[in-house]
Formats: C-alpha cells, structure tokens, sequence
C-alpha cells in the first residue's frame, strides 16, 4: 500500500545548532501527527552535532525526519535544498533554533486538513534568550479566525504583514516560485516570491512559533548587521526587481500590497545603514530614499507613512545620528 500524503512538510534549515535542534525537533515529533507531517532538517555544513543529534530523530521517527547534509551555504541556499525535498500539500519553514508550541501546532496540522488555501496564517511569539521569557505574540490583528478569503479581499480588508513566522504555504506554490539567495535575510523573499500566486487566504488565531532572539551570532544580531549591512542590501536589490518585473501584471490591490511590504523591508534596511554607524551614513541613507522615490513611486508613497522614514526626514543628518543611537542602545542586549 503506498504511503498516505503528507499534509504538511516542514522544513528546517540548521547550522551548528547541535545545542538547540533537539528542542526544535521535539517540538515538531507528536505522536498524533506522525503521519501528517514530514520534518525535512537541511544541515548546511556544520561542524558541531547538529547531523548526530538530528540522526537519532530519523531512526526514531523514520517515516517523519530526513536529514540532508550540504556543505555551508547559508540559510537561502538550505531552504532551498528543503524545499525540492518537500513532499507535504503545505509547507511551512522552522529555523534551527527555534521551536514550536507542540500541542498548537497540532491542532494547526489537524485543521490543515479540513481547508484547501494557498495560505494559512497563525501567530507567533518571540523568545528572548539571555532574559529566558517568552513574550507577547504577535498576531495578525482584527482578522475572524477560520474564514477564507480571496487574497486580493484578505489585503484589502485587513492590510497585514507577511512575516516568514506566520506562514504556511500551498508546497506548489513555493516548488515553483520561491528561489532564495543562498546566503542570510531570506526570508523576506520568501514571503514576497508567491505573493502574485495566491488566491486564497485564511487566518487561525493560534500561537505556533516560537522565534529565538538574542542569540550569539544570529543574523539579527547587532555585530551580524553591521558585517552583513551588503549582503541585506543584495537582498533588496533582488526584491526590487522581482517588484518592477511583476508589477505590470499585479492588480492594483496586490500591487499595493507588495509597495507596501516592500516599504517595511527598506526601513529593515535603514536599521543596517544606521547599525553600520559609518562616516557617510546619513548620506547612504539619503540616497538609498531618493533612489526609492526616483524609480518606485509608490513604495517611497508607502515609505513617507512609516513612522521612522519621518522622524528623519528621509536622511537629514543630525536626526540619522541621532536614530542610529538610539538604536545602538536599543539593541545591545541582542
């Protein structure tokens, strides 16, 4: 007899994260939903036991955990290699250090059975490492759980943030339109790459992931941003292509949509320029929004809103200086 479906594959992208992946994998391993789920663990090069403990899981839990090992690419190139694995109706991405809330996600497996969307969304919680605390979700706010909608309605309705915490997409989707860079900060493009393709939507108000923050040498890291300040600026660059090639077929509620996410990614950005705390930075900030308002007129209409954009005039140098020091307080604890 040939072997039921998959409903769901998640897939975790995982380098010298030997001292958390059991927690990650626990969480994934109920006994409810083995059958439901395929748990594809990409080890992307490490040189701890991410691999070893990650074995013991396949031979326990042999019809549910794989584990692919690569050499070191970064987490784009490890999605990657996870996603042409993936065999699930959905598929939803969990990183190494991270974990979910067990018996909420299986309820989240359990009711991926009963809808047939392109998307589905749930909640997510951030964890703070050195403090040891959860903290409060974030959801997606003022949406009815359990309600399917048209995307283009879902957008216009409720004007969300995709995050790569909230979403589970159709395996098909992503298999066709989702190719990530291979190195960090992905996971924008993972959210904004299917975004032409969906039709469907749904929202369960359910806290699932549970998201590690201030962890030594995590990419969001202050030391880790400013290294990386021209790897996130490759990613925008990629981001805005894709934009311009797809906007001319996008509907004009997508097509805001997109303006509008990508606007949140370009105040991403502006933390990277201000963290980097460089001689010119007020100047790189200016030209990075005079650039935006010259060729993307209706992301710099989103941009002029966000709240940041105006309290430094799009690049006004004693105000830049003034933000990046607060920043560097704000984040110094991660």
């Amino acid at each position: 007899m040939a072997a039921s479906k998959k409903i769901l594959s998640v897939v975790v992208a995982a380098y010298n994260r030997g001292s958390m992946i059991d927690d990650c994998l626990k969480s994934l391993c109920d006994e409810k939903i083995l059958d439901d789920v395929e748990i594809v663990v990409v080890d992307d090069g490490s040189t701890d036991d991410t691999a070893a403990r990650t074995e013991k899981f396949c031979k326990k839990y042999p019809k549910t955990v794989k584990l692919i090992r690569q050499k070191n690419g970064g987490a784009g190139a490890a999605t990657n290699t996870g996603i042409q694995h993936a065999t699930g109706k959905y598929l939803r991405l969990v990183d190494g250090d991270d974990w979910v809330i067990t018996k909420n996600f299986v309820k989240f497996v359990e009711y991926l059975k009963e809808v047939d969307v392109d998307v589905a969304f749930t909640n997510y919680v951030q964890y703070h490492n050195v403090k040891n605390e959860l903290q409060k979700p974030v959801k997606i706010l003022d949406m009815p759980t359990g309600e399917v909608f048209k995307f283009e309605e879902y957008w216009y309705r409720y004007n969300p943030p995709i995050r790569m915490h909230h979403s589970t997409f159709r395996t098909s989707i992503v298999k066709k339109h989702v190719k990530l860079d291979a190195g960090y900060y992905t996971d924008a493009e993972f959210t904004f790459y299917p975004t032409p393709y969906i039709q469907t939507a749904v929202y369960y108000d359910l806290d699932i992931y549970v998201y590690r923050v201030a962890v030594a040498g995590q990419s969001i890291s202050p030391d880790k941003m400013r290294t990386n300040r021209g790897r996130h600026h490759e990613i925008l660059e990629h981001i805005l292509a894709f934009y311009k090639d797809a906007a001319p077929k996008l509907s004009p509620n997508i097509h805001h949509y997109l303006a509008l996410q990508i606007s949140g990614f370009i105040i991403n950005h502006f933390d990277f320029i201000l963290l980097a705390h460089e001689k010119h930075m007020a100047r790189d900030a200016k030209q990075l929004f005079k650039m935006i308002q010259k060729k993307y007129p209706k992301i710099f209409n989103e941009l002029k809103e966000d709240k940041k954009y105006r309290v430094t005039l799009g690049g006004n140098a004693v105000l830049v200086h003034l933000f990046a020091f607060y920043l560097k307080m704000r984040y110094k604890h991660l």
